[in-house]
Formats: C-alpha cells, structure tokens, sequence
C-alpha cells in the first residue's frame, strides 16, 4: 500500500513537471516569435516605404534620334530655364536679365514679366497651368496670373532663391534658397515649414511624386530626403563637389542627382547608389526623369544636353547649343524635349524615335 502511494506521488509530481517544462518552452517559443517581429517592424520604419527593388538591367532603350524641330532666340542673356506647360503647347522660360516668357511650341512670344535686373533663376507652370512661379535674385519667389500680374510673393529668406515648385496638387510651393534653407509656403505666402540642416546654399528642392517627401541638393556637396513635416530621413552623399539638381523618378522610388563634379547618380531613397554616369566634361546643370522613367536627360557646361539609360548608358547628345546648356524640360507626354542656353536660344527636339 504504500509502494502504491509512493508511486503515485511520483506520478503526480512527473506530470507537474512535464506540464511546467511545456510551459516553459512555449513561453520561449512565444518570446522568439515577438522578438523577430519587432525587428522586423523596426526595419521597416527606419526605411522609407517607397524604397523599391528595382534592377535597373532590365532598362531596354538602346538609342534614340532627336530631331529639332524648332529653335528661337527667347532672352537677350542666358536662359536659366525652360519648362513645359501642362497641356504642353507652351513653354516658360527665365533668364539672368530678370525677363520670364510665354511662349508658343513655335517660338512666338504670349507674355512677358520683367523683374528689373535681379536673376529669375527657375520657373513652373502651376498643374492647372493657370499661373506660374519664379525664383528670383532677389531673395523671393513670386506668383503670377497668365496675363503677367503678380498674385502674391513669399518673402522671408535671406539671400537668394534659387528654385521654386508647386506640390503636385498645386495648393504649396516649395523655395530653394542660398540661405541653406527650402521653405514650404501655402498659396497665401505664409511658410509652412523651413527645412534646415545642408551648410551650404540649397540649390533645388522638389517634391515626390505623391507629395509625400521632399529632396534637396546643396552645394554642401550632399542631397537629403526629408518627409513633408520635415524630418530628415536620408542623406545621399558621394558627389566631390556642389550638388545642382535633384529629381525624383515619376514612381517616386528613386532619386537623381547632378553635380559640379561632372557625374549624375541614381539612388534608392534609403540612400543606396545605384548608378554613376560619366561622360559630361563640365559642371552639369539639370536632369530629369523622362515621363515614363525609363531614361535620364542632362544639361552641362560642355554646351551639351545627353539622354542616358538608367545604367548610364549613353543614348543621345545633343551638341547644337553654341553656349552652355543649362535648362531641361520634358513635355508631359515624353515626346518632346526642350533645352535652354547661355547662347540665348532655347531648342525643342522630338525624342520619340527610341530604339
């Protein structure tokens, strides 16, 4: 009788075990599963959700023809930039003489607004294409009606502006400013956000395609990402020199840049380099996305514009400037290409014949 209870005492106290050493073991399990979650969650917010898996072999354009199909004399002085109505039957141009013009596809001229002699350094029609901003010497981006009258200005920075954009739903703007600053403004000239950091002048800042992020290039010699609050979330460093231009893809998954180094770079946006492009043997001024994202277009003082794949394979150069190529457009549709020069001229090139 009592071997009996021993054993059944024995019995009991096994089964106690056994279910505490289950017990354990899924709680281990169970702390396992939650700790490879959370990493997984921390890696995720550390990383822009945009950021793609993109493999730029797959780019298939192995040429294309431009052909010019019309060219005029649109300043008196060099002509900083050119852009692309949102129909695309005219074009804005700016110049360093203070003059910003309308134009027809042809060459005929629409309207003219002259801002006495300070630089207008960039331009854009609004997405309505009802008004249009410009970028001044004179320390202000400016707001204009299609006729020439100025709707409101948006003073605050403190050296000059050199860019200026709408957001892509037409109701912001965002400034670049030799002041180290982009600035983001609502349409009554009232600022939004500053978004401070670069230490040197900022020479473009845009917007994502979603309005989601904005991207910065300073002659600092770096790009930076920021989200619309104004956090910082990447820096894109490598160029040797001053960053000129930035540009997002039309997806918004990547990031273009255009250096006085004489290289262009194509980036994921959590700050991996995808692409460096050689071939420009001078500063380059502008790039640009073509609308489907399928190549990049530049302008560089070699007097050149140049159309890449987005392995950096060289697709076209344009070489009929006489001066340096500086401003760069896209007509909406991708058909049309519109460069602008300190020869004074602007040229615009049909570009479908891609091969």
């Amino acid at each position: 009788m009592q071997t009996i209870k021993r054993s059944s005492s024995t019995l009991s106290q096994y089964s106690v075990s056994w279910k505490f050493n289950l017990y354990v073991a899924l709680f281990a399990i169970a702390l396992s599963l939650l700790s490879c979650l959370t990493s997984l969650w921390s890696a995720t917010l550390q990383q822009p959700q945009e950021v793609p898996q993109i493999n730029l072999s797959t780019a298939q354009i192995k040429s294309i023809r431009p052909r010019q199909i019309s060219q005029f004399t649109a300043h008196d002085t060099s002509v900083l930039a050119v852009q692309f109505s949102p129909d695309g039957q005219r074009l804005l141009t700016t110049s360093s003489s203070g003059s910003s013009k309308i134009w027809d596809r042809s060459g005929r001229l629409v309207q003219e607004v002259n801002q006495s002699d300070h630089i207008v350094w960039f331009g854009q029609f609004s997405p309505s294409g009802e008004s249009f901003v410009t970028a001044a010497q004179d320390r202000t981006a400016k707001l204009w009606d299609l006729q020439g009258q100025m709707l409101r200005e948006f003073r605050g920075h403190r050296d000059w502006v050199n860019s200026a954009v709408f957001s892509p739903d037409g109701t912001r703007i965002l400034t670049a400013s030799s002041d180290g600053t982009a600035r983001l403004w609502n349409l009554q000239g009232q600022v939004m956000r500053e978004f401070a950091g670069h230490r040197g002048a900022v020479w473009k800042a845009v917007f994502s395609p979603n309005g989601r992020f904005i991207a910065t290039a300073s002659s600092d010699g770096t790009a930076r990402l920021w989200d619309i609050q104004g956090n910082l979330v990447n820096q894109l460093r490598g160029h040797q020199d001053w960053v000129r231009d930035i540009a997002f893809s039309p997806d918004g998954k990547l990031i273009a840049t255009a250096s006085n180094d004489g290289t262009v770079r194509i980036w994921r946006l959590n700050g991996t380099l995808l692409t460096e492009i050689k071939g420009h043997r001078g500063i380059v001024r502008r790039v640009l996305f073509s609308p489907d994202g399928q190549f990049l277009a530049t302008t560089a003082q070699d007097n050149t514009a140049r159309l890449w794949n987005l392995n950096g394979r060289e697709l076209a150069r344009l070489d009929q400037h006489k001066d340096w190529a500086i401003g760069l457009a896209f007509s909406p549709d991708g058909q049309l290409l519109a460069t602008s020069s300190a020869d004074m001229t602007v040229r615009i090139w049909n570009i479908s014949d891609a091969r």
